[in-house]
């Protein structure tokens, strides 16, 4: 798993690449973990461009973040999801719990303040 992050002011885009398991979730939850501890980011893009695959643990992860983010009036989005994870999603009744876009400019024109 590679894992990036870009700084928006009160949000953070973390671009992932590879499957999104039980494995790798431990390197995700460090890089998002640190990336949400600065002062004032209430907000996270997650990049699923390059993520062919996301289980369950991962999903579970998903919905904790959502629910830690609403707490601080933020919100978790997702960005560029394949038609496999939208499957997903939508398969776990999960789509309508997470924004999504499709392009990087309306992820982040809908983070802006």
């Amino acid at each position: 798993m590679n894992i990036t992050a870009e700084s928006y002011g009160h949000a953070v885009m973390v671009n992932l690449q590879g499957d999104l398991t039980e494995d790798s979730l431990d390197a995700v939850k460090q890089v998002v973990d640190h990336q949400l501890s600065a002062e004032g980011v209430i907000d996270l893009v997650l990049n699923f461009e390059k993520v062919p695959f996301v289980d369950s643990a991962c999903l579970e992860y998903l919905l904790e973040l959502q629910e830690a983010l609403s707490q601080k009036f933020g919100r978790v989005r997702l960005l560029k999801c394949d038609e496999n994870i939208r499957k997903i999603l939508e398969i776990t009744r999960l789509d309508t719990s997470f924004e999504t876009f499709s392009e990087v400019a309306e992820a982040i024109k809908a983070i802006e303040p």
